[in-house]
């Protein structure tokens, strides 16, 4: 009889602690859930790249000869400077070196068959366009600190009081191709929303005959 009771008395111990352990179980799937929803970054060696943009409101525009169209030189409030480099946009070269020749003959097969020297003029007209709109306009900046390759430039997005980053406003205006790393934009835009939104974009500065597109043969 004693042990009979005994049983009985555990029985809603262990259905308790049941219970608990479901809840437990409903949690981890609710954070892996979480989790896998968030688009990876490509892999990089920066220990400092992170999941989530970095808001930057202070930064400005800093004059370097390695600034272009696409890739530029900002400072912060406190003094430090950093390179970036846009998401989905790449802009001609501006300039023709020793190691950029196959990359201006892609770029040119991109913009209907332009030659060399076409390419570098849209270069130089991409950075000044990015050089205007960063030294006239506010903008925020948004970047994970992702390393482009192993140089020191970050991937970043560059957004204006009017809703649009510099990336669109290049491609709108026919001195980007839409090329280079992509992400899941600040607003939550997956990669193929936005890569949709700017092929909009090219097709009416192609129709329109904008910037490279005024070239073509």
């Amino acid at each position: 009889m004693s042990s009979y009771l005994l049983r009985r008395r555990q029985q809603p111990a262990s259905k308790h602690f049941n219970r608990w352990q479901w809840v437990l179980v409903a949690l981890v799937a609710v954070v892996i859930h979480i989790w896998s929803d968030v688009e990876p970054d490509q892999p990089t060696s920066s220990p400092a790249v992170t999941k989530v943009f970095e808001v930057i409101l202070d930064a400005r525009w800093q004059s370097h000869r390695d600034n272009d169209g696409d890739s530029f030189h900002l400072v912060h409030s406190n003094g430090k400077m950093n390179e970036f480099r846009l998401y989905f946009a790449d802009c001609p070269e501006k300039r023709r070196h020793d190691f950029n020749q196959d990359r201006l003959l892609e770029q040119g097969r991109y913009f209907g068959g332009l030659s060399e020297a076409q390419m570098t003029g849209i270069g130089q007209q991409a950075q000044a366009l990015t050089q205007h709109l960063l030294t006239t306009q506010p903008f925020t900046l948004y970047t994970k600190w992702q390393r482009v390759y192993n140089s020191s430039r970050h991937y970043a997005f560059v957004v204006f009081a009017d809703g649009e980053d510099l990336s669109a406003k290049l491609v709108r205006a026919g001195l980007a191709r839409i090329h280079t790393n992509g992400t899941t934009l600040p607003d939550r835009r997956t990669t193929a929303q936005y890569q949709a939104a700017l092929r909009q974009m090219e097709t009416a500065a192609r129709s329109e005959n904008r910037g490279a597109w005024a070239l073509r043969p």
